[in-house]
């Protein structure tokens, strides 16, 4: 393929009129321009340029198609770079995002509404996954940025802690423990559980009951957040969530209620991961800021998380960090 800079020599003698006009306007030697006509010539075997009197060429008929195509490259050439070089500062467009597949329609619409409250014209491409998924996601370059925890990343992958939240009980309203201000994982142990079977995210559930030399007797175990309600609110379990939905009813119009754990077990860390050999760019920059600004500055999703017996709300403290 003929370079472009030798394309430009080409087109510039054809707007020119002579190669000496074309050297001096683009400050090079006229033996580059002439190596540069020679050069395409022969590549593509065709006779760009007549001679017309001394010093002074015009085009042939294929040189007139030859240049009218290459003025259209060089033309879409340069846009190209201009685009690209705006990606670095641009303030629209679309971000790719992960988002760990439970939690996405509690956290993207808040992103969502923090975005247009400031006025950015930013769309987002959600990725809904796994943590496994997300991590691979991550770090094969498919998605710029994730929103997840911070559950076994990959070692490539940097994390920015905006939400701690420990890990609530699910019932259903008829369950005998219901009522209950707190309930202890030794309380859960004989019960039927309804399991969140996610890579990585079942693993630290039942990680809390072998810390706490437990077994959990699981019954069900369903892919689907809404799914685990449901089954927990026909009756069948609990369930251990983290972000809970503002409503306290299944699909079927069940009741359910959310329960803190009493024992001292560790707050998953959610926020903004990122790959460390990553440059963001402005684009990518002002959505991570506005998930700052949201998320941890705001706490606009406080109304999902739930409350300790006292009132307050779990997940307040982000400097004692925990890594489960």
């Amino acid at each position: 393929m003929i370079p472009f800079r030798q394309l430009s020599y080409i087109v510039a003698v054809a707007d020119y009129g002579s190669i000496s006009a074309a050297a001096e306007n683009l400050a090079i030697s006229q033996p580059a321009i002439s190596a540069a006509i020679q050069k395409v010539e022969d590549e593509y075997q065709l006779k760009l340029f007549i001679r017309e009197r001394p010093h002074r060429v015009v085009l042939s008929p294929v040189g007139r198609r030859f240049i009218a195509r290459a003025r259209r490259l060089l033309e879409n050439a340069q846009e190209f770079d201009d685009d690209a070089r705006n990606l670095r500062q641009a303030l629209k467009g679309v971000v790719e995002v992960g988002c760990f597949l439970p939690t996405a329609a509690f956290i993207v619409p808040i992103i969502l509404r923090g975005l247009r409250e400031r006025g950015f014209d930013i769309s987002l491409q959600v990725h809904e996954a796994d943590l496994d998924e997300i991590n691979l996601m991550l770090t094969q370059g498919r998605i710029d940025v994730a929103l997840t925890y911070n559950m076994h990343p990959s070692p490539g992958i940097e994390f920015e802690t905006l939400i701690e939240a420990p890990p609530y009980v699910l019932l259903s309203k008829d369950d005998p423990l219901a009522n209950q201000t707190s309930i202890s994982l030794a309380q859960l142990a004989d019960r039927d559980m309804v399991a969140l079977n996610l890579p990585i995210t079942q693993q630290f559930f039942l990680s809390l009951f072998s810390q706490a030399n437990l077994n959990p007797r699981i019954k069900h175990q369903a892919k689907s957040y809404e799914l685990v309600r449901s089954l927990v609110g026909a009756g069948e379990g609990y369930a251990l969530l983290i972000m809970r939905p503002v409503n306290e009813r299944a699909y079927d119009g069940s009741e359910l209620v959310y329960v803190p754990l009493s024992d001292d077990v560790p707050a998953p860390q959610y926020g903004l991961a990122l790959t460390n050999r990553s440059i963001p760019t402005k684009l990518i920059e002002a959505f991570a800021n506005v998930c700052r600004e949201t998320l941890k500055s705001e706490r606009s999703a406080e109304n999902y998380l739930v409350q300790l017996p006292n009132g307050s709300i779990v997940g307040r403290g982000l400097n004692n960090r925990t890594d489960p």
